[in-house]
């Protein structure tokens, strides 16, 4: 008789980082449904190697969204500030990055008229920021 693990149903890869797919997975149920709010370009668009890009999801409704932020590989600049849009001023909204522990809390007002300051050290490098009233 063939051992279970060698019969075609034993489809999982031995090398996969599975601890990797659980964090990513992890993460875009944190962050799907802004997908489907406002949308907000906050840079130009570019191919450029030395530019940002960065858009926003904005779910005014609920008070909450989030910023998607890319640094390319030959960009000399490690932060970009980038104002937001669709906000209510007179609101106070907690910041978090993802990737990174602790919160920061800006009003709507502040968010968007001086900008939020977006860092990535990492060339090429991406970043998400999710907002919520607070």
């Amino acid at each position: 008789m063939v051992p279970f693990t060698n019969c075609i149903w034993d489809m999982r890869v031995k090398d996969a980082d599975y601890e990797l797919m659980r964090r990513l997975t992890s993460e875009f149920r944190q962050v799907a449904d802004y997908y489907l709010g406002d949308y907000y370009p906050l840079s130009p668009y570019s191919l450029e190697r030395e530019a940002w890009m960065a858009w926003q999801f904005n779910c005014p409704e609920i008070g909450e969204g989030m910023i998607q932020a890319f640094r390319r590989d030959k960009s000399m600049y490690e932060s970009a500030r980038f104002k937001l849009k669709g906000l209510n001023p007179d609101i106070r909204y907690t910041i978090k990055n993802i990737d990174v522990p602790g919160l920061e809390e800006m009003t709507g007002s502040e968010l968007m008229e001086k900008g939020l300051v977006v860092s990535i050290p990492n060339q090429p490098g991406a970043v998400i920021i999710t907002y919520e009233r607070g």
